[in-house]
């Protein structure tokens, strides 16, 4: 989920005063980085962003201070060393936040909080990104583009992974839930409903309501996701025909949560069935333990007179015979209970099937 991935471009241009030696040392120092940054020389190039950013400091400069650590930081990401670049962004936070830039100085958090993340470091990385959301709302930015970007990588990074159990998930998701309607609500302000961050923010959502068994919501949430996001013109395949498959799986979760099923009765009529599940279906474990998201079995029932199972025959499973043994295991336990007038015994075999899925994939 790559395209999830969202950055903030940030301006780090500083405004100097020229006319002395140190400035002019500045500038010298400025040309050297980006001819050094063209030819794609970046050991060279961090060696004169330190350069660049001591001389800052003895000027005083705090603008310049923080885009030289700031370029320091962007160059340390190109290196793949995320935990010293967090390090180099927060200087660049803390500069600018010494004279006032608050825009730049959020700003310079958030890169933080992105490489903090990537260093596996996600605690502090989180911590970040809620603290910088705080300072949004605080000066009533909650509403901007970049409030954006902040809500989607707090609702990424917040969202428990796949099959989390533990303590505290649904509340995880109730907040993952939360930040993507901030982000939508900020993207309606911008005119930016029709974009990618909004279906992101769609597709995260879906994945939280599904998560917290609130089917019909996640179906409706997948829903617009689809219409918006294969209008898109550089959307992902691979990224549609998950959601389509995840479309599906929540429907047949609405469908499948009934405690009764419709079969027909010997007149070709239709009769409702009182399932009485005394047992799971269990998803089995296959593939070197793995389960496989969208497995599915189907079987013929008939029933006895008390309306238990007399027999079932498993007619398809996919992609192995473990699902259709998995669903035999289960519903030979199971008791379907005709209406007082209908004896069990009197209804023709029927089908019965049932889809074997993960929480989510990740």
């Amino acid at each position: 989920m790559n395209w999830f991935r969202h950055t903030i471009a940030l301006a780090c241009a500083a405004t100097l005063i020229l006319g002395n030696a140190a400035a002019e040392s500045q500038d010298s120092l400025r040309a050297s980085l980006e001819q050094a940054l063209t030819g794609n020389d970046l050991g060279a190039a961090l060696v004169i962003s330190a350069d660049l950013y001591d001389a800052a400091l003895a000027e005083n400069d705090a603008a310049g201070a923080g885009a030289a650590a700031y370029s320091r930081a962007e160059i340390l990401t190109a290196q793949n060393t995320p935990d010293e670049a967090a390090k180099a962004y927060e200087l660049c936070e803390d500069h600018y936040q010494s004279i006032g830039a608050a825009a730049q100085s959020l700003q310079c958090a958030f890169k933080a909080a992105t490489a903090f993340q990537s260093a596996s470091r996600p605690g502090t990385g989180l911590d970040k990104l809620q603290a910088v959301a705080r300072e949004l709302e605080a000066i009533g930015q909650e509403r901007s583009g970049f409030a954006v970007g902040v809500y989607l990588a707090l609702a990424e990074a917040t969202l428990p992974r796949k099959l989390d159990r533990l303590d505290g998930a649904p509340s995880k998701r109730r907040r993952v839930i939360d930040y993507c309607e901030n982000a939508m609500t900020a993207l309606e302000a911008v005119g930016q409903t029709e974009s990618e961050l909004y279906a992101s923010a769609l597709l995260l959502k879906a994945e939280a309501q599904e998560d917290l068994k609130e089917y019909a919501p996640a179906q409706a949430t997948y829903e617009a996701f689809i219409a918006l996001y294969q209008s898109l013109p550089n959307h992902s395949e691979e990224t549609l025909e998950n959601a389509y498959n995840r479309y599906h799986i929540v429907g047949f979760e609405i469908e499948g949560s009934s405690n009764t099923i419709t079969v027909a009765d010997k007149d070709g009529g239709e009769i409702t069935l009182t399932i009485q599940k005394k047992r799971k279906v269990r998803s089995p474990r296959v593939d070197g333990n793995k389960l496989a998201d969208g497995a599915h079995a189907n079987a013929r029932i008939t029933l006895a007179a008390d309306g238990r199972v007399d027999t079932i025959e498993i007619l398809t499973s996919e992609p192995n015979p473990k699902y259709g043994e998995a669903l035999r295991q289960g519903v030979k336990h199971w008791r379907f209970i005709p209406p007082d007038s209908v004896s069990a015994a009197d209804i023709p075999p029927f089908e019965y099937g049932i889809v074997f899925y993960m929480t989510r994939r990740n």
